[in-house]
């Protein structure tokens, strides 16, 4: 949890300290708050006339995640990947290696049964702010 989040969870929180300190965040924290689930907190403590601030950032982040959704659902109801997911590991592996390397994460939770909510999060932030370039060779 990051400096605001802390803040927010406090006894004794300012709205217009929380405030200024929401506005003083990178894009990049205010992203950390809701992959990991406690800007709702966050927005909770807000004065009134500062939610929007946050709420409309969630929305776009939660359209976000409905279209990796969407994609995974997509992915899922294929009849090739309900056969390779009923095969070896190893065989699904290489399928999703060479189909779908960049949902790689997500198609292994869901062929171990564990995929979340959380974890789509984590993805979508992780989407937006990779540290890894990719370069063409």
């Amino acid at each position: 949890m990051n400096k605001v989040g802390k803040y927010a969870s406090s006894a004794e929180v300012d709205d217009i300290e929380l405030m200024r300190l929401v506005f003083e965040l990178p894009e990049r924290d205010k992203m950390v708050m809701w992959s990991e689930g406690y800007i709702d907190q966050v927005i909770d403590q807000l004065p009134e006339y500062a939610r929007d601030i946050l709420k409309e950032r969630q929305q776009k982040w939660e359209d976000t995640k409905a279209f990796y959704e969407k994609q995974l659902n997509e992915i899922v109801s294929g009849e090739d990947f309900n056969r390779k997911l009923k095969g070896e590991r190893k065989e699904f592996a290489l399928f999703v290696m060479e189909m779908y390397p960049e949902f790689r994460s997500l198609l292994f939770l869901i062929y171990d049964g564990n995929l979340k909510d959380d974890d789509l999060r984590k993805f979508v932030y992780r989407r937006r702010f990779t540290s890894r370039k990719k370069y063409l060779h």
